[in-house]
């Protein structure tokens, strides 16, 4: 008797347990991912000796590279709950590039839900968001230098 009356709370402790874990592990993931990106772009090769390091190309290769690199590492979580719901972009603001992965998780959870929809959106984030950026003029001073970063 005990055990059924203690069951359920001893359930859904568990659960949560499981949901919050699996959602700051995707949230983590996301952040390594976007930083990944943009820590790529830093090094795609420069245009060489007397060519443009920061020209419109150069800045194109390196948002495509960065975009690139953020989508393999965050791979498994697109596999697991399907590309649809991982969306990776890429910004240019002059010499600035932001990377940013968004999860829907609220339309494809790691795990099922277990509570009716309108109280799993009370408990759950409807988004799950990486972020980072780099200024690409240190791209352009290692490669001027003729180090790399």
């Amino acid at each position: 008797m005990e055990f059924a009356l203690v069951f359920p709370l001893l359930f859904l402790f568990m659960y949560g347990l499981l949901t919050f874990g699996l959602i700051m592990t995707a949230q983590q993931s996301l952040n390594f991912a976007a930083e990944s990106g943009a820590r790529a772009a830093l090094i795609e090769p420069g245009a060489g000796p007397g060519g443009p390091m920061l020209s419109p190309d150069r800045l194109q290769a390196r948002a495509d590279r960065a975009k690139a690199v953020a989508a393999d590492q965050v791979q498994w979580l697109s596999s697991w709950v399907g590309s649809e719901h991982v969306r990776i972009t890429t910004d240019l603001h002059s010499e600035e590039l932001r990377v940013g992965i968004v999860y829907d998780y609220l339309q494809a959870p790691l795990i099922p839900r277990f509570a009716p929809d309108t109280l799993f959106a009370l408990v759950v984030p409807e988004q799950l968001k990486g972020n980072a950026q780099i200024n690409l003029l240190v791209a352009g001073e290692v490669g001027a230098m003729g180090g790399t970063p």
